[in-house]
């Protein structure tokens, strides 16, 4: 292949692996070269992805679109597979079509027309969520507690926060919120977690919307609606509303907890938008408090 990986990707593969991810990304072309010849592929370009994955459009010898998603860290390559298998009763989620894991290497099929929700700030994705909680094969073996991922969150927060100076009164509530996770992680109603559900990982499909990219652990499902609350709000409020709008079409829900997960994540939040300042930042900062 001839592309090459650029800059600002590197600096976001650093903050989340570290500086050995380099030599990953090097090797990374010859890595799709051999993946493609394995699975009869032909890549027409790399598409947008977050900050543990490189994604790519290809085409099968078939004709038909998939896509090629790689990462550095096998952990994040297997528990998506357990994760999407667990859900395969769902239509709400993502096939698996073929995986090597010691590629780090899941091949997913491609969804159209694929445009995240994320234009849509006031949606709430009942459906979805409600099948998130239910179309799901328990127990699944080989995952991480809810308690771990939001410890990890929290280190991941803390190397952010740090990356743009430090602030100790935003580490002091990123600490706060971490300890208050994890309190929270083993109560509630305890199932498959996708661990990432944003607007940006829900996906318009030909069958209704499909959730992506699941950091998938195992604790309190609660935690999957904190984004979908949180989203864009920067007053008490907008907050209140949107919780009521969430609770009435996701059944189930213990209103009182989900107020403290959005207490509990409001720190690391408000670190992704620290420095611009305003009513959101602020609004994020007392929540935190």
């Amino acid at each position: 292949m001839t592309w090459k990986v650029d800059d600002q990707v590197r600096q976001r593969f650093a903050v989340r692996f570290g500086p050995q991810v380099a030599a990953w990304l090097d090797a990374l072309p010859d890595t799709v070269d051999a993946l493609c010849a394995q699975w009869e592929l032909t890549v027409l370009r790399a598409v947008a992805e977050g900050g543990t994955s490189r994604v790519f459009l290809c085409q099968r010898a078939d004709g038909a679109s998939v896509f090629l998603k790689l990462t550095p860290d096998r952990t994040v390559a297997e528990t998506e597979l357990l994760a999407l298998r667990a859900w395969r009763k769902s239509p709400h989620v993502v096939d698996v079509l073929a995986d090597d894991l010691d590629a780090g290497a899941l091949l997913l099929p491609a969804i159209e027309p694929g445009t995240t929700v994320a234009d849509s700030p006031e949606l709430v994705p009942g459906e979805l969520l409600e099948s998130l909680r239910d179309d799901v094969e328990l127990p699944v073996h080989g995952l991480p507690t809810l308690a771990e991922r939001v410890v990890f969150l929290g280190e991941l927060s803390a190397r952010r926060l740090a990356a743009i100076g430090g602030d100790p009164s935003a580490q002091a509530l990123l600490d706060k919120g971490v300890r208050l996770s994890v309190t929270l992680a083993d109560g509630g109603r305890r199932g498959l977690v996708h661990g990432d559900l944003h607007s940006g990982n829900v996906l318009r499909g030909p069958r209704g919307l499909v959730a992506i990219d699941p950091r998938a652990c195992l604790g309190d499902v609660t935690f999957d609606l904190v984004d979908w609350v949180l989203n864009g709000v920067s007053s008490m409020p907008e907050f209140e509303r949107r919780i009521t709008a969430l609770t009435s079409v996701v059944s189930d829900v213990d209103t009182d907890r989900l107020r403290a997960w959005c207490s509990a994540s409001a720190a690391m939040s408000v670190i992704l938008v620290l420095r611009e300042g305003g009513e959101r930042t602020r609004f994020l900062l007392d929540l935190a408090a």
